[in-house]
């Protein structure tokens, strides 16, 4: 009798993992390799690069500190933001 509910059971246990698969290759995965970019483009900024900011406000950084960073964003103007308002670094 055993033998039975292993042989009906087998083909689900299969499935259920293949499904945990696709759902980490599909959902997992791609969610960490991101976090991980992130971090990297936080921990790479430096002084003189222009960037965008999570809300569009372009500028260049002018100085870092541990978790912050002033920007200038026009002649003069200088504004402090959170290293993690980086959205993107201009090239």
């Amino acid at each position: 009798m055993p033998d039975i509910e292993w042989q009906t059971l087998w083909p689900m246990i299969v499935f259920a993992g293949l499904l945990l698969l696709m759902f980490w290759l599909i959902v997992a995965r791609p969610v960490q390799q991101r976090q991980k970019q992130r971090k990297q483009l936080i921990a790479g900024l430096s002084e003189g690069d222009r960037i965008v900011t999570a809300g569009g406000i372009y500028g260049r950084i002018v100085a870092l500190r541990d978790d912050e960073m002033d920007v200038e964003v026009a002649e003069g103007c200088v504004m402090t933001f959170d290293r993690r308002a980086v959205s993107r670094i201009r090239r």
